[in-house]
């Protein structure tokens, strides 16, 4: 991380809270929540759909070939995990889950009740851990594995004070997931709004690598200017620029929707997540925020490239 402030570490990093909330303004009125995942290279984009999370954590490798997300939803308290990559040790959704399952972790501990089972395209395995190192959480994980065109989505739900009733949860995200080929992009709401971000985001981008230091503080979001001075982000902007150099490319891998900070705003909120190359630095995973105005456009909360 190049720069903290108090305003990075409640929109960006891993302690967000973002939960659904009612409309309470015109602008939320055809919003939709869900999030995006994807590889440069992958052949299609995983959506999962309706289910209030937030990407807290996004590493991408020089390759351009695998990923690994994480998220939370503060509603249903499920943290999830997914990593994309290509398929290289097993060649099908069941073979993979035996794959993961034999291959075990020591952050596992002592498990019990495990159990398999298909939900949709993806293959499952899942167990109860009573206590984790030594504090009892009463946790559940579920490991559920898919496979397509070449790549292998390697998916993790979790649930601390789990009660059986909450499997439901873990279901329904699964079969919330639905796969769009890149260059066949559907025409729905969430589309639609992830086009006006993206269409946001460049054009804030336009300022910050033109070293338009003060403009780009300008165009953000009231919120974020309240949370930092001008001279203290013009000087970051600065050392950014200037270390990385001219941007060279960057490529959308990641964005989530979610309709509120709570004690912050009541606005919708997003997350965009690119991979991007450099003049002096080849690989830079590049996080922005969005807020959604009342007028329906959406401005920039804050930037943090790592």
């Amino acid at each position: 991380m190049i720069f903290k402030t108090p305003m990075k570490t409640r929109l960006l990093l891993s302690v967000i809270i973002l939960f659904a909330s009612k409309c309470l303004c015109s602008a939320q009125e055809g919003f939709v929540d869900g999030v995006e995942l994807t590889t440069v290279k992958s052949p299609w984009t995983m959506r999962i759909s309706n289910n209030n999370l937030d990407v807290t954590q996004a590493q991408a490798k020089p390759d351009e070939q695998s990923a690994y997300f994480m998220m939370v939803s503060e509603t249903n308290h499920l943290n999830v995990s997914v990593f994309i990559e290509p398929i290289d040790k097993c060649k099908s959704a069941d073979e993979c889950r035996d794959h993961v399952l034999g291959l075990g972790n020591p952050a596992w501990g002592k498990f019990q009740d495990l159990s398999k089972g298909k939900i949709k395209d993806f293959s499952y395995f899942e167990f109860f851990r009573p206590e984790v190192q030594n504090r009892p959480v009463n946790m559940r994980d579920m490991y559920a594995e898919f496979v397509g065109q070449g790549y292998w989505i390697d998916l993790h739900i979790s649930k601390v004070l789990y009660t059986k009733e909450d499997h439901a949860l873990f279901e329904r995200l699964i079969n919330s997931i639905s796969f769009i080929q890149k260059g066949q992009r559907p025409s729905g709401a969430f589309d639609s709004q992830l086009a006006k971000g993206e269409k946001s985001a460049s054009t804030w981008f336009e300022l910050w690598g033109q070293m338009k230091c003060s403009e780009s503080y300008n165009s953000l979001s009231s919120i974020s200017r309240q949370e930092v001075a001008t001279k203290e982000w013009v000087d970051w902007c600065t050392k950014v620029n200037t270390t990385f150099g001219k941007n060279n490319s960057r490529k959308l891998i990641a964005a989530a929707f979610t309709r509120s900070l709570p004690t912050t705003t009541d606005r919708p909120l997003g997350i965009l997540v690119y991979l991007s190359s450099f003049a002096n630095r080849t690989s830079v995973t590049e996080i922005v925020g969005l807020l959604l105005e009342k007028d329906d456009t959406w401005s920039m909360t804050n930037y943090l490239p790592q």
